[in-house]
């Protein structure tokens, strides 16, 4: 057997592929903005829970 060196082979960039890459990313992030957030409109979107000034959650509805 001969023995040779190996070397590693180069980077090669292709502007073919990066710009696929790009614009496969561009056209999932705009599909996604506008992707509806439920597939039916009857769904109803839940109160937010109320805070008090430091973030803790009230336990109770009573007003201060």
């Amino acid at each position: 057997m001969a023995h040779t060196v190996s070397e590693p082979r180069g980077v090669i960039l292709r502007p073919d592929v990066l710009i696929a890459i790009a614009l496969t990313g561009v056209i999932g992030f705009s599909i996604g903005q506008n992707w509806p957030l439920a597939s039916s409109g009857t769904t109803e979107i839940a109160a937010p829970v109320s805070e008090d000034w430091h973030g803790n959650v009230r336990r109770s509805h009573w007003p201060n």
